[in-house]
């Protein structure tokens, strides 16, 4: 048996003491394999109590995204069907994608305590204290028309958006195309990687990095929109395991939606979320800058503008 069962045999009972022969019999383990997964708990973090006469009870998890906890009630049918955990590690979207090339499921998650070398769209560094953020990778495999595949993006930033909403209250919004602001400050970047390998089928890793529970002196400097944290936002420091399941199925929510060809919800919900609508703006597309008035979001993923010249334009990043 699995240190998962053990786990949700204390997790079922919350506060009250389960005998060590009662997790023998719930667990079929015999007393020394169930003594060694009680230790390897007690070595991941977990505060156990012991009673001689009464046996173990759980009075604390750790701050950390384990596996076990994050799966533990988990409501997804396709994101979060695997989930790793690194301690540190150089990208999760380098590791995720060794992982699809080797065929790992669709629906696996990647997550990192730390990463050393985080990077964020057109290779801007990211960056994040050990232990602070939600920083995940996420190995999708849709089959969706070519001129659909930008909306994956915002579909993720509406999954992201709605999880700090519905989980937190917060009123976090999304500029676009998918970076999740709270506050017009940037509390959460999102990076999306298309790959086509020869001979098998396209994949798409999503990155997803959330200031979680960082404080305004570990907020980074050297950034081009100013940024926030959930600990700021809200004044006290977030569940990161119960952030992070809200995130995935949330993300489970909208991917299967896009999946089922539901482009105009997806793209009415990014509008709602987005601020940009009815506003001027600068818009770059393959070197060429336009100007003018936002006046809408496409089904395909692009801003729909008014130019300054009287012309509509459909633009794409």
């Amino acid at each position: 048996m699995s240190k998962a069962t053990v786990l949700n045999v204390l997790h079922e009972c919350q506060d009250r003491w389960v005998s060590l022969r009662g997790l023998a019999t719930r667990t079929a383990l015999g007393a020394e394999s169930l003594r060694l997964e009680l230790r390897h708990l007690e070595q991941a973090g977990y505060s156990l109590e012991h009673h001689p006469r009464y046996g173990y009870r759980l009075r604390g998890v750790p701050d950390r995204l384990l596996p076990d906890e994050i799966q533990m009630g988990l409501q997804t049918s396709i994101i979060g069907r695997d989930i790793l955990t690194y301690e540190e590690i150089d990208s999760t979207m380098d590791a995720a994608r060794a992982m699809a090339e080797k065929g790992a499921r669709e629906g696996t998650c990647v997550f990192a305590e730390f990463q050393r070398r985080g990077r964020g769209r057109v290779n801007r560094r990211w960056l994040c204290p050990r232990y602070k953020g939600l920083l995940v990778s996420i190995i999708l495999r849709p089959k969706m028309p070519y001129e659909r595949v930008r909306l994956l993006s915002g579909t993720v930033a509406v999954a992201v958006a709605e999880a700090i909403r519905d989980e937190l209250g917060l009123e976090a919004l999304i500029k676009w195309p998918n970076d999740v602001l709270i506050n017009n400050k940037k509390t959460c970047g999102i990076l999306v990687e298309a790959e086509t390998p020869k001979g098998r089928g396209a994949y798409f890793l999503v990155g997803i990095g959330l200031n979680a529970n960082l404080s305004r002196k570990e907020l980074p400097r050297e950034v081009i929109y100013p940024a926030t944290s959930l600990l700021i936002e809200l004044g006290r420091p977030v569940d990161r395991i119960a952030m992070a399941r809200a995130v995935l199925q949330h993300l489970d929510k909208w991917y299967r939606r896009l999946k089922d060809g539901d482009y105009k919800g997806i793209k009415e919900r990014w509008v709602q979320l987005s601020p940009i609508i009815g506003h001027r703006a600068l818009v770059e597309e393959e070197g060429v800058e336009y100007t003018g008035r936002i006046i809408d979001l496409s089904t395909t993923g692009g801003v729909i503008m008014e130019l300054d010249t009287g012309h509509r334009k459909t633009l794409r990043w």
